[in-house]
This record gives C-alpha cells, sequence and structure tokens, in this order.
C-alpha cells in the first residue's frame, strides 16, 4: 500500500532551514496496522501529510498503491485523496451546521454518488458506531467520543483502502479513546490498513508494528 524510499522535506522560513524528514525509507503492506510514534516535532505529521497527499516531498520517492505521486497535479491527487485515503483526526474535522449524517455522507458527494445510495450507506456507517440513533444531531449536541465516532463512520462510508489516523484518542478520556481503537481494529479487520500517527505508547503497542521516529530519522 505505501512503499517510501529515502523521503526528505525541507522547510524554509526566511534563513531559517529546517529539516523536518531525512532519508525516511518504509513499506506498509495491504491489511497492516501500523503506527508511526513520536514525540511532537519529531516529523511524524510532517510524514502523514505526505502520506495523505496533503503535502510533497522535497526529494525521495512514494508509492501510494504502486502509484508514484510526486508526478501527479492536484486534480488527480485530489482524486486520489478521495478514492484512496480516509483521514481521521484529532480534531474530528466535523462541519458544526451538519447533521451527523450529512457529515458522513459529504466525502460521497464529492463521488458524484447519488442521494438515496449515500444516505444509505451513511445510516449503515453510523449503525456501525452505534450512532444511527444520533443521525440527525450536530456535533455540538454530541460528546467527544460521539463526534470521533462520527468521523470514523465518515472513514467507514468512504471505504478507502487505507485509513490515515492522527492522534484520533488525543481530545478523548481513555474509556471514548479505548472504544475509538476497537472501532479502528474493527476496520483493519475488514481489510484496511491503517497507519496510525501516535505518542500514545498504550494506542501503538496495540498495532501489528510500530514505526518510531525522532528527529526526522526512523529510529526503530
Amino acid at each position: 500500500m505505501i512503499q517510501i524510499t529515502q523521503l526528505e522535506k525541507t522547510y524554509h522560513s526566511g534563513n531559517l532551514k529546517v529539516e523536518a524528514l531525512r532519508g525516511i525509507s518504509l513499506t506498509v503492506n495491504d491489511g497492516e496496522f501500523v503506527a508511526v510514534v513520536g514525540a511532537s516535532g519529531s516529523g511524524k505529521s510532517t510524514l502523514m501529510n505526505i502520506i495523505g497527499c496533503l503535502d510533497t516531498a522535497t526529494a525521495g520517492k512514494y508509492l501510494l498503491d504502486g502509484v508514484d505521486v510526486a508526478g501527479l497535479h492536484e486534480k488527480q491527487l485530489s482524486r486520489i485523496r478521495s478514492e484512496k485515503i480516509s483521514f481521521i483526526f484529532q480534531g474530528f474535522n466535523l462541519i458544526p451546521t451538519l447533521t451527523a449524517k450529512e457529515n458522513v455522507e459529504l466525502p460521497l458527494i464529492y463521488r458524484k454518488m447519488n442521494k438515496s445510495a449515500r444516505s444509505s450507506l451513511a445510516m449503515q456507517a453510523l449503525e456501525a458506531v452505534g450512532l444511527s440513533s444520533r443521525a440527525n444531531h450536530r456535533p455540538w449536541q454530541l460528546s467527544g467520543g460521539q463526534q470521533q465516532r462520527v468521523a470514523i463512520a465518515r472513514a467507514f462510508a468512504c471505504d478507502a483502502p487505507l485509513i490515515l489516523a492522527d492522534e484520533p484518542c488525543g481530545n478523548l478520556d481513555s474509556k471514548a479513546g479505548q472504544a475509538v481503537m476497537d472501532m479502528l481494529h474493527m476496520l483493519n479487520k475488514a481489510g484496511k490498513t491503517v497507519l496510525l500517527i501516535t505518542h500514545d505508547k498504550h494506542a501503538a503497542d496495540t498495532a501489528m508494528r510500530q514505526i518510531r521516529i525522532s528527529d526526522g530519522k526512523i529510529m526503530a
């Protein structure tokens, strides 16, 4: 699913040069559950942004499901993000004016799915995470754990092969966090490749393997 070779990312701010990634090489196979672990500033979020086609590398090679993304233009990258990747963020990233069901449906609209099909898929996804009874609630009417479950339902409905979860339990208490991790493992057992970005040792220990990053390099 993911093949990265000698990936580098350098940022420039005036005369300041920041090497966020320094020669990262890794492979993540179809169906794996991998945790990328590191402290704040280690480069793990930069790596996730590149893997998620939200940013581009300064040097190196990245193949996503066999496709070299470096030469793609923005429209092609947008299509890959829509079809190949589902994102789950620490901040939930729900649209506050939309209901839970409408938030789950939103990516399906971009895929030009008809209203009946996307409505059915959204309700199935909410049912899978135990929130069908909250389908017409807006984010402000839901707890943090429920909002994150809506985000997972959105990933479930999108049916993308790769799930990128960036600190998905960071804003949750331990009970809600465990429920979210259980759902990520449920998606993995359904055949999805899951890449978990975290500094939480307990969450990382549930993964098949861990990649430890420090100062822009893989340490272990």
